[in-house]
């Protein structure tokens, strides 16, 4: 009976066209999701489901889940999120905010502009969104509704400015999309940076206006230039770590994933200088850094299950051959304006990272034709982060946020609107634009 059901349903599937099938797919792996179950596995039994439904053999899930495995620019991955956990485990988040603080802190809405750059330079630091947005919910949430600030913009301006965690280098999303779609790591870090010095000075200035509109002061405490220099020098090694990896990298001196290596000797000194780094601690930095790593790499391997999936279905060749006829038959400005809207509904319900293991070298390869450069394509990817991480159902640095300060997602809602829609306009703009993301490379030299 069950034999007699599965035939019928694989005549069904294999006799419709690739992109109607690619549609089901996207719908059941969607319901799946809304089930309950985690992204990474409803990603796995859709690609099993439809391996089995189109015949194919299970055994290409084995060589799918070992490339990433056995892939040396990934175990950067590891290096870097280990490099995180040091600073995030010994609380020298807090340093950065010391030095900053005194900065930009004095004016209206002051806090929210601390928030937000310190989310930037603590990029540096850990490349996550969830370490990031947990790290600030702690240390400014309650302190921002000390002096006057609304918890729900508090925790707006949280979600929003977590996400640079992700854009600025040494970046975790940046080294996935880069070693999937085949491109320079280094330079993707560059294109990250890029979009996060813009992304940084566009909410700097929502932030601004709407505290003046709505009159959130900035700090109340005066600072003196010897207050204000001992805070920023004590900051200063904090940064040095994450700039001296990059530096090494571009000078040649290192390869990225030696570059990571580098850093994680260099926060692991800097820990114990600032007297953060105790005996006990370590052996808890080391597990919290093999769970996080765990998590990414289990999400990348179903991503590389979905790809092998697709392109044994023939989805990925439709997929090629939709985004080269928009291109051909409007321009290719409309079909990457294609791309950008399906990656900012897709990145509402699962990683985009996942889309960009999946599609990346695929998408590179419809564009080529055109001249589009890979990395203003796998810059719309790394974007799509943004929408993903403050939307819900399944938003990281949303829900991080709503339980470190215990507020519901409903309150969020409202004062996230204009966020979301600063983050669609700079979408849209950087479809246009390609020196948007592209003018740090591009002044490297590395494009």
């Amino acid at each position: 009976m069950i034999l007699s059901i599965l035939a019928s349903l694989t005549s069904i599937i294999t006799s419709l066209p690739a992109w109607v099938a690619a549609i089901l797919f996207l719908l059941i792996l969607v319901l799946i999701i809304f089930l309950g179950i985690p992204v990474t596995y409803a990603l796995g039994i859709t690609s099993i489901l439809f391996l089995i439904l189109y015949g194919k053999s299970l055994s290409i899930i084995i060589s799918a889940i070992m490339i990433p495995l056995s892939s040396f620019p990934f175990l950067g991955v590891f290096l870097f999120v280990l490099m995180g956990v040091v600073f995030e485990k010994t609380g020298l988040t807090e340093v950065i905010v010391d030095a900053i603080e005194p900065l930009v802190g004095r004016v209206k809405g002051g806090l929210g502009v601390v928030v937000t750059v310190g989310c930037a330079f603590y990029g540096l630091l850990t490349g996550s969104v969830a370490a990031t947005a947990a790290a600030f919910s702690r240390l400014m949430g309650s302190e921002m509704e000390k002096r006057g600030y609304p918890r729900e913009f508090a925790a707006a301006v949280i979600t929003a400015a977590a996400p640079l965690g992700a854009f600025i280098p040494p970046s975790i999303p940046a080294i996935v999309i880069a070693t999937a779609t085949g491109t320079s790591v280094f330079t993707m870090f560059m294109v990250g940076a890029a979009l996060g010095i813009v992304i940084t000075f566009s909410l700097i200035i929502l932030i601004l206006l709407v505290s003046y509109i709505k009159g959130y002061g900035g700090v109340e405490k005066e600072f003196t230039l010897k207050e204000i220099l001992i805070r920023v020098a004590k900051a200063t090694p904090l940064v040095a770590v994450p700039i001296g990896v990059l530096g090494g990298i571009y000078l040649g001196v290192f390869s990225v994933t030696e570059g990571g290596a580098f850093g994680c000797v260099l926060a692991f000194i800097v820990a114990a200088l600032y007297k953060r780094l105790k005996l006990g601690a370590i052996r808890e930095i080391f597990i919290e850094s093999t769970k996080s790593t765990a998590v990414v790499m289990l999400l990348i391997s179903t991503s590389y299950i979905l790809n092998f999936t697709w392109s044994l279905t023939g989805i990925n060749n439709s997929l090629l051959e939709f985004f080269r006829i928009v291109a051909a038959s409007y321009s290719p400005q409309v079909s990457l304006t294609v791309l950008a809207l399906i990656l900012f509904i897709l990145g509402m319900f699962f990683d985009v990272i996942v889309l960009a293991v999946a599609w990346g070298s695929v998408v590179i390869s419809a564009f080529a034709p055109f001249g589009i450069n890979p990395y203003h394509i796998n810059a719309l990817f790394l974007m799509g982060i943004l929408i993903g991480t403050v939307t819900p159902p399944v938003g990281a640095g949303l829900f991080v946020v709503s339980d470190t300060l215990k507020i519901s997602i409903e309150r969020m809602a409202k004062a996230l609107i204009s966020f979301v829609v600063l983050y669609a306009a700079l979408y849209i703009l950087a479809v246009y634009v390609s020196d948007l993301s592209l003018w740090l490379p591009r002044l490297l030299r590395l494009v």
